[in-house]
């Protein structure tokens, strides 16, 4: 009978996958499908800043969605006539206490010690080590995964991705601000670009837990993705 997850199975496990120290790296989780955690998710956490070591930075998403316009809503509960009154009272963003609906290990990340949260109301990140206050210092509203945002700093750092199993104030008054942002795929096309980036080999995949896991270099795949848009789409 297999054991359950344990801080030195998960850390040998995330070596394995080549996960090393000094690296800076954004991890996209799944606790569900690592599988039974003895401590939960913030043994994930330890494992993670124990492989990378004090010279390597973790950054996990902290996204909030839940205090966008409920217009925007994927929930059949939510009444039409109800959206002037949550827009009314809905609580505004908050660095500290606005939780994420990413999973237990965002969650858990969130409020780890020594980790720092940039400044979007909706795609917030979160980061823990050396890097982390040059990889929050700035996050356009905008265009929030473009230039002048965590992500754009990340491309720059030369940083990993890995995958593990798988709102606002202005001048101190609250507002509701609209922003430009790219049009979501709807599967399109992004489902091929992952495919054929993993067949160029640039992809190390291993089990962490009970999770199959990805490991690859951030850079390599934003410019992979954009050779393949260019291709498709000009």
């Amino acid at each position: 009978m297999p054991l359950p997850n344990m801080l030195d199975s998960l850390r040998g496990e995330l070596r394995e996958l080549g996960l090393s120290t000094g690296m800076t790296v954004m991890v996209h989780s799944s606790l569900g499908k690592v599988g039974w955690t003895v401590g939960g998710p913030v043994t994930v956490i330890r494992a993670l800043l124990d492989v990378i070591g004090p010279e390597g930075t973790l950054v996990l998403p902290a996204e909030s969605p839940q205090i966008s316009d409920p217009s925007t809503w994927n929930d059949t509960r939510v009444k039409p006539e109800w959206h002037d009154t949550i827009r009314e009272h809905l609580p505004i963003f908050d660095l500290l206490t606005t939780p994420t609906t990413m999973g237990a290990i965002p969650e858990a990340f969130r409020t780890f010690p020594g980790t720092l949260r940039s400044n979007h109301p909706l795609v917030s990140v979160c980061a823990n080590g050396p890097l982390a206050k040059e990889i929050m210092a700035e996050h356009a509203l905008e265009f929030c995964e473009g230039e002048g945002t965590p992500f754009e700093k990340l491309y720059r750092l030369g940083a990993y991705t890995l995958l593990l199993g798988v709102g606002c104030l202005l001048n101190g008054e609250r507002v509701w601000v609209e922003a430009r942002n790219m049009a979501t795929d709807g599967g399109v096309h992004f489902p091929t670009v992952g495919e054929q980036f993993i067949d160029t080999g640039a992809v190390r995949a291993a089990r962490v837990g009970n999770a199959e896991a990805m490991l690859f270099s951030t850079r390599q795949l934003v410019d992979f993705a954009e050779s393949y848009f260019r291709r498709v789409l000009v």
